[in-house]
């Protein structure tokens, strides 16, 4: 930020500090957020593999979280357990062969297969991968709005 105030005296000092932080409240700064998950969000289901289902990449969540007191609500971008419980598996991946207890039938690319165990499977990173991809622009994007809803609040 390159925003300078000149204050003189503790008077105009507590002045100029009560205009900023009515200048960045919660419901100013709330759509800022909003705006920087949203980014995120769509990085991740833009490299979300996508299955059979396409359950993966619709479980992709942004989320507010409850407000409490004069804080601003955090927004989150989340993977919904109960749209693609599969989800940690696919990110984490798995360590080793289990049987499968007991054995059953699936349709794999349109035919019949007898399921007996489960393989290695290697993590896809993709949520990890959208994160480090949109955080320059998530940061940069809350910067420049904070830096404007100060410089609003001083004049």
């Amino acid at each position: 930020m390159d925003t300078a105030i000149h204050v003189e005296g503790v008077e105009d000092l507590a002045t100029a500090i009560d205009r900023m932080i009515e200048g960045v409240k919660p419901s100013k700064i709330e759509p800022v957020l909003d705006k920087a998950a949203g980014i995120v969000a769509s990085e991740a289901r833009k490299r979300a593999p996508v299955g059979p289902s396409g359950n993966l990449k619709k479980s992709v969540r942004k989320k507010k979280l409850v407000r409490s007191w004069e804080t601003s609500a955090a927004y989150i971008v989340a993977l919904d357990r109960r749209k693609a419980p599969h989800a940690w598996l696919v990110t984490h991946g798995t360590s080793g062969v289990r049987q499968v207890e007991p054995p059953h039938y699936a349709n794999l690319g349109g035919r019949r297969v007898l399921i007996t165990q489960t393989g290695v499977m290697p993590p896809n990173r993709f949520f990890d991968d959208a994160i480090d991809a949109k955080q320059g622009q998530v940061l940069t994007t809350i910067e420049k709005a904070v830096e404007k809803l100060v410089e609003e609040a001083i004049r």
